[in-house]
């Protein structure tokens, strides 16, 4: 009924308003007047509030609305000194009286009753519903789905004291935490930072609403990399656990500031690359941590397997022995995106059967889903949490992995890399590759970068380089050049290009071309042809030393096969679209056979193709003459 009624309400306001004037600062002038009438019916504030106005006064009296809102919000101010500035800001002056009139007449017809706003819980359902409905899917509120949030919360198995989260968004992750606590008769407080003025406002009305502000906890709004808000004699405070959603992929997150950090989170780790925050909150996290804290932190896969400074960074955590558990998570949990996630846990004082160890958890199939979006409901989060409390091997989903074998491994941590039995989805169906017994006992492997040259292609000219010209123009191949793994030269565009090496980056016949970022994977050998095409920097080259010993269409197949699949999805990295770079490929094991059996497979999948295309064709000659028997096959033209 509640959720109903906020429903209504939403659907009310964008009639009256429009939808972007919804969205907008609006939005948050609508969570202000919610935790006023809310504030106006309970014991604490009542009294005082109501000696300037009641809801009938508010209601009866448009021509002075804002000045009494006014007077309202400097007593809730007054009488609740945690939520000092959260009312009296910029979006409130700047808004026209006549508007937040309307408001409050939408309160009054389709909002809650005075009765309602006594139920704490009905309350705290209007303002998630309106969340959901107002900001739900809208670029820059991505806010951590339930379910996820669960999970973060049951893995750690929370046994009172203080949580902490640097990036709190709107407190959800705070309130479902303390409430979880609550229910298991524990005590907790939990305290919070947002960079974000409308977040954070949100946020802080969200534990006033939830009766946690100000005794069982707080938000405080700021930079948690620039300028940490929570400290205890100039140091960041400690707390038992943190639990954190960060933005994934900041760019500017704060360089400048970490290099010379008044507060040491980097000194021990080094600084995270310039343009890419992600390992800044990951290490601000471990550094707000005692001695014997726990963290879980939501992560894009990119910072499993990123290499350069963020590799470095993450030896010294596994050196360090502070990474507990790491659990690969089904793609498209947030809504707008198909990126997928990890959960990583941190623990500074791992039990000794622990230590020198991480358990990697491979709960990519433990979901449900609608057609656009996946969920994690108790069922799932409870077989996670049930493998993480085991800490135990089990067949492709649980294995403790020893900090040595990740050292060999380059210190990457894709979940992928450490299951003996990985399950793909090919063409030919569900397929379990066993990658031990392929490096075992397949003969003659050879890296791909001992048979050949492996190139990056050669950088596209940027929007205002295309509009100031400065360089050769040449076509260049770029991934929607490539159909049906064929490479369409007759629409390739041309661009203005500046290399020091065009020959490098030109395609020569022969050459594997292997698109490197995106889901779909294509890859496409470059055929005899006249004139000079380039390779863009979408694709990577595979350039074969020697085509007498190597056949390219035998390298074309086996990429295309469930190894080379393999292959393909454990290195692929990225916090937004995923990654391939030349590493990745040189890696690959390749069965270095004769070229004459080389050119045996080649022709035997090409046989086994064609009997897909004459039995396609068979199908449609079927179809046109039971067509033709019913009368309207002539209405049907075949093209």
């Amino acid at each position: 009924m509640i959720r109903d009624k906020a429903l209504t309400f939403s659907g009310e306001l964008k009639s009256q308003f429009g939808k972007k004037e919804v969205e907008g600062s609006l939005a948050v002038e609508l969570f202000k007047l919610h935790a006023l009438l809310f504030a106006m019916e309970h014991s604490k504030h009542e009294k005082e509030l109501v000696k300037i106005a009641g809801r009938e006064e508010l209601r009866n009296n448009p021509g002075d609305v804002k000045g009494t809102l006014k007077k309202l919000y400097h007593m809730l101010e007054a009488l609740e000194p945690a939520l000092a500035g959260v009312f009296l800001t910029k979006s409130f002056n700047g808004i026209e009286e006549g508007t937040l009139y309307k408001i409050i007449v939408l309160f009054e017809r389709y909002g809650l009753t005075n009765e309602e706003y006594r139920n704490k819980d009905a309350a705290v359902e209007f303002h998630n519903t309106l969340i959901e409905e107002i900001f739900g899917g809208l670029k820059g509120f991505d806010f951590t789905p339930k379910g996820l949030i669960q999970l973060m919360v049951q893995s750690l198995k929370l046994s009172g004291g203080s949580i902490y989260d640097a990036t709190a968004g709107i407190s959800n992750i705070m309130v479902s935490a303390y409430e979880n606590e609550k229910e298991q008769g524990l005590q907790v407080s939990v305290f919070g930072q947002e960079i974000n003025e409308e977040l954070f406002i949100i946020g802080k009305l969200n534990l006033f609403l939830n009766n946690i502000l100000p005794e069982k906890g707080d938000i405080k709004l700021g930079d948690t990399i620039r300028e940490p808000k929570w400290l205890e004699n100039d140091r960041l405070k400690q707390f038992d656990y943190v639990l954190m959603n960060f933005p994934f992929g900041v760019r500017d997150w704060g360089h400048e500031f970490a290099v010379n950090d008044l507060y040491d989170r980097f000194d021990l780790y080094g600084v995270p690359p310039k343009s890419q925050g992600d390992y800044a909150f990951i290490l601000h996290a471990l550094a707000s941590l005692k001695s014997t804290g726990r963290a879980a932190i939501i992560v894009p896969f990119g910072t499993l397997v990123r290499g350069a400074v963020e590799r470095k960074i993450r030896s010294i955590l596994l050196k360090d022995d502070v990474i507990e558990t790491i659990i690969s998570l089904p793609t498209n949990l947030f809504s707008g995106t198909g990126i997928q996630v990890a959960l990583l846990i941190l623990n500074k004082n791992k039990t000794s059967d622990k230590k020198g160890k991480v358990q990697f958890i491979n709960a990519e199939g433990d979901y449900e889903r609608t057609r656009t979006q996946k969920f994690l409901h108790q069922e799932h989060i409870s077989k996670i949490t049930a493998s993480v409390e085991a800490y135990e091997n089990k067949e492709r989903y649980s294995r403790i992995v020893s900090i040595n074998e990740i050292a060999d491994n380059n210190f990457d941590l894709n979940p992928s890399l450490y299951f003996v039995n990985i399950e793909l989805e090919t063409e030919l169906g569900k397929i379990v590759f066993n990658k031990r017994k392929y490096e075992t006992e397949t003969q003659s492997l050879v890296r791909i970068d001992k048979i050949s040259e492996i190139i990056r292609g050669v950088n596209l000219p940027s929007r205002r380089q295309m509009e100031m010209p400065n360089g050769e123009v040449y076509p260049v191949i770029q991934i929607r050049d490539i159909e049906d793994g064929e490479i369409n030269v007759k629409k390739v565009d041309k661009f203005p290009i500046q290399t020091r090496d065009i020959d490098r980056v030109t395609a020569k016949p022969g050459d594997i071309l292997v698109s490197s970022r995106g889901t779909q994977q294509k890859i496409a050998i470059v055929p005899e042809y006249e004139g000079e095409f380039l390779v863009s920097n979408m694709f990577i080259i595979i350039r074969l030393s020697s085509s007498s010993e190597v056949s390219p269409y035998y390298i074309k197949r086996f990429l295309e096969s469930p190894v080379g699949q393999y292959y393909f999805e454990v290195n692929q990295s990225g916090s937004v679209a995923t990654v391939l770079t030349p590493n990745d490929i040189r890696s690959i094991e390749v069965p270095l056979v004769s070229l004459e059996q080389q050119n045996n497979m080649v022709k035997q999948l090409e046989d086994a193709d064609d009997l897909i295309r004459q039995a396609y064709e068979n199908r449609k000659k079927q179809y046109l003459d039971a067509y033709q028997k019913l009368g309207f096959g002539a209405a049907i033209e075949k093209k």
